[in-house]
């Protein structure tokens, strides 16, 4: 398990800025690839919009791996 401070998925278009709901995006599902790699996130985006999202599975564990801190996974009092 990885925390991170940092967002890796934040809203920056106009769509996912202004709407019913300003200034969010939200994951609603997703598909992986034939290739294992590519991953395509469908969003929902200001509360008024459906996107779809696309990158590197390799990519993302990447980033995560550069900008997380591991939790501790049987220690109940770290959450």
């Amino acid at each position: 398990m990885m925390r991170v401070i940092l967002s890796m998925f934040a809203p920056e278009t106009e769509y996912e800025r202004q709407g019913d709901v300003q200034d969010v995006v939200f994951p609603c599902g997703y598909i992986v690839a034939a290739d294992g790699d590519t991953i395509h996130l469908y969003y929902g985006a200001a509360d008024s919009s459906i996107a779809l999202a696309h990158g590197s599975i390799r990519s993302l564990l990447s980033w995560l791996d550069a900008n997380g801190r591991s939790q501790h996974s049987g220690d109940r009092r770290h959450k």
